[in-house]
């Protein structure tokens, strides 16, 4: 991992820990939380296939990890 990489993970995991908060306080939904997490890992160049992201996917509204088609395909290419 280079130096770059690890400074936006941690400007990412320093905005999801308040959203993340938000959440456990209730002030946030997860649908709420799932949308920062998108926004911050665009803002900060973390994949969607990355193992650093914070979603929990097998507890959201969609309960599986991930589609057998498009974002399998999509993570192979990234």
């Amino acid at each position: 991992m280079n130096d770059a990489y690890r400074e936006r993970l941690e400007q990412y995991f320093a905005s999801m820990l308040q959203a993340k908060q938000m959440l456990s306080m209730g002030i946030l939904t997860p649908k709420d939380y799932a949308t920062i997490d998108t926004i911050m890992a665009e803002k900060y160049r973390i994949s969607s296939c990355s193992l650093y992201r914070g979603i929990d996917l097998i507890y959201g509204e969609f309960r599986g990890n991930m589609s057998h088609y498009k974002e399998v395909t999509q993570c192979q290419e990234e």
